[in-house]
């Protein structure tokens, strides 16, 4: 299995575009997956030619959640590849906002109502090397959620803070083990590999790749997130997007192998 970072904040090569966006494409001789689709800055078309993917060849369409950051292409995802399912959790249609007073847009609503071809309610085999799965509020240790200026409305219109429900990540059966990938872990990175363990029999795990959400923990709050990572066996962490620089200086002084998994990234799993 080959990952390819498409979009991300920042870039390995000249003739990508980053942006504040997230996607990557997964690709074996028996998985063509797409998670995510970039933001609204339409780097994810442009580098999806320079990084010669085929639209084409896209079987699936997975949505880690509906911030717009992770769904700013879907549209251009949909015409280029129209014969792929589309896969995200049955929560992703709430509306999502940057604030509580209806002024800045987080992503979700309407255009969700009707999306996607294959719902999920708590985890779905993909493929036979994928396993999209969402984490229970009963299984988040809440130390690891931070829903700061993120926001969501229910059916009833009220807003709340934003639960994430719909936050989806990917277990990935490689040849060097299970790996998983993350959109941005809204569940919380230590709940969503604890999870994975338990719920798939993992023991441990070749790749963490992807947004972590580290960003949101203050100074006070990192060296109790760097401890609960150090109780997983992980050969590689590659973080990405809403990382934060300082979290992933903490990672690379805590663990033997990390790299920020830039735009043009491509991991063998």
């Amino acid at each position: 299995m080959q990952i390819t970072v498409v979009v991300e904040n920042f870039c390995t090569n000249r003739l990508l575009r980053a942006e504040w966006g997230y996607s990557v494409y997964l690709e074996s001789p028996t998985t063509r997956a797409l998670l995510d689709t970039g933001s609204e800055a339409h780097g994810f078309v442009h580098n999806l030619k320079v990084l010669k993917i085929d639209p084409k060849m896209i079987e699936h369409i997975i949505l880690s959640h509906a911030h717009f950051d992770h769904t700013g292409g879907l549209v251009d995802a949909i015409m280029l590849a129209p014969q792929a399912k589309r896969w995200g959790a049955r929560t992703i249609t709430r509306q999502r906002w940057g604030d509580a007073d209806h002024k800045r847009n987080g992503g979700g609503g309407p255009l969700f109502e009707n999306l996607l071809t294959d719902p999920i309610d708590t985890w779905a085999q993909i493929s036979n090397e994928l396993i999209a799965f969402t984490v229970p509020e009963n299984a988040r240790d809440p130390r690891f959620v931070n829903s700061k200026n993120m926001w969501e409305e229910t059916e009833g219109g009220e807003i709340i803070p934003d639960t994430f429900a719909d936050d989806l990540s990917l277990l990935v059966k490689g040849q060097n083990g299970f790996s998983v990938i993350l959109g941005c872990a809204h569940a919380g990175l230590p709940n969503i590999l604890r999870y994975a363990q338990e719920t798939f029999s993992v023991d441990s795990f070749d790749t963490v790749l992807g947004g972590t959400h580290l960003s949101a923990a203050t100074d006070k709050e990192l060296p109790v997130w760097i401890d609960a990572l150090k109780a997983f066996r992980v050969r590689r962490w590659r973080p990405n997007h809403c990382t934060g620089f300082k979290a992933a200086a903490a990672m690379a002084r805590a663990f033997e192998d990390v790299d920020w998994a830039g735009c043009g990234t491509r991991l063998t799993l």
